[in-house]
Parts: structure tokens; sequence; C-alpha cells
């Protein structure tokens, strides 16, 4: 049948006078998944606004987090300042303890060689405290003696040039008479504050030397304060070792 214009006037007219019929007509035209539009849009909107604060609080945490990394950087730059600093202060003081250390080694050194010079000044300035036991009236050879007797083994073709600088590197050279026989014997001494088998090693070389001279008897001795035990080891090849001024027959001749 025929809808005609002025009926679907009376239609409107009918509407809004009745809400229901309108929203029921709506429903019809429409259907529930348009109707069901407007929530949707609202949910969305609602949905955009809470994404839009967690976004803006998530700002806010980039914002303190680039505060935090620019702190974190500043305190990285001061740490590596630090070290730096600290490597430059390790660096000095190893410099410094290198020197503590060369110090304390010349010193050692320098006490060593001070003792040894003592030792050699003692044992020379009184022979017979020391020498007694070994040869009556015991006498330190003068550097004029020790030439006019080296001196003359050289030109009579006794010692070499090398010999006589090897016997006049000896601490002391003591003359006297043994007591055992009454023979004139030459003791040579090498003097160490500790005795070790250096000492013990010299004083024989340098006692059998010296008896190339002919007619000259040699006796090696070593004297100190105390003896090592690698000194101890070797110390029979010695004929005397004189410690804590007590001389102690030791059985080389």
């Amino acid at each position: 049948m025929a809808f005609t214009v002025s009926e679907f006037r009376d239609l409107l007219e009918i509407l809004r006078t009745k809400p229901e019929w309108k929203e029921e007509l709506r429903r019809e035209l429409l259907g529930e998944e348009i109707l069901s539009l407007p929530g949707l849009v609202r949910d969305l909107i609602k949905a955009v606004e809470e994404m839009n604060k967690r976004l803006y609080r998530v700002e806010q945490d980039v914002e303190v987090l680039k505060a935090d990394v620019a702190e974190l950087k500043a305190d990285v730059a001061v740490l590596k300042a630090d070290v730096a600093e600290l490597k430059a202060d390790v660096a000095m003081l190893k410099a410094d303890v290198d020197a503590l250390k060369s110090d304390v080694t010349t010193l050692k050194t320098d006490v060593a060689s001070l003792k040894g010079e003592s030792f050699e000044r003692k044992y020379r300035e009184r022979p017979f405290v020391y020498f007694r036991r070994i040869v009556r009236k015991p006498r330190v050879l003068t550097d004029s003696e020790l030439d006019d007797l080296l001196s003359t083994a050289l030109d009579d073709g006794a010692l070499t040039e090398a010999d006589v600088e090897e016997i006049s590197r000896l601490d002391a050279i003591v003359r006297g008479r043994r007591i055992s026989d009454d023979s004139v014997v030459y003791l040579a001494v090498e003097i160490s504050a500790r005795i070790d088998e250096r000492d013990v090693e010299r004083a024989v070389r340098r006692a059998r030397l010296l008896e190339k001279i002919p007619n000259v008897i040699a006796l090696p001795v070593v004297a100190g304060e105390a003896i090592t035990v690698e000194g101890k080891e070797v110390v029979n090849q010695v004929a005397w070792i004189v410690t804590d001024g007590h001389a102690v027959e030791a059985g080389g001749s």
C-alpha cells in the first residue's frame, strides 16, 4: 500500500510525541550493532584517555630516568677521574717504594761495608788478641812490607801481575811463628761479619798464591763474628777460623 507524504509527516509528529515509539523505530531501522556504537565510542574515548594518562606517567618516568642516567653519567665521570688519580697515586707510590727499596739496599750495603771495615780494623789493630793461638808475636804486614814481598816475587818470576793483584786483596796478612813448630808462617786472612763459603774460597785461593813465593808458608784463615750454614760446609778447607775472638783449628793446611 502507498505511503503518502502527509502520512509520513503525521508519523514524524507522532514520533515526536511518543519517544518510546521513536526509540523502537530507531532499533528497527539501525539494529542493535549500530545502536551500540555510541557506547563503544564512549568506551574507546575512555580507553584513549586512560592510555593518555598512562603515557603521561611513562613520559614522567622517562624524564626521571633521563635525570637518573645523567646523574649516573656524572658519577661515572667523577669515578673515572678518581680512578685515574688513584692510578697516578699508586704509580707514584710504586716509584717511592722502588726508590725506598733502592735506598734500603744501598743502606744495607753501606752498613755491611762499614761493619766489614770495622771488623777488618779490629783484627788488623789487635792481631795478638785474635791470632795468638795460631802464631807467636803476630804482626800484620804494612802496605810497604807487603809491597816489598810481592814486588820481589814478581821480579823473580815467582808471581804474575794477576797473582800480585789477587794477593793484595786479602783483608790482612799476618806474619808470626807457628806455635806448633816455631816456623815462620803467613796467615792469609779473610775478614767478614758473617763468614760464608766465598770468604773460605778466597782465603784458600790467596794462601796458595802466597805459597808460590819461595820459602813462604801460608795458612788460609777466616775471621768474623759468625759463620753461615754454607760457610760451615766448606770451612774445613781453611787452617783456622776465628769467630767472636776465639781461634779454632779447622783442618785445612
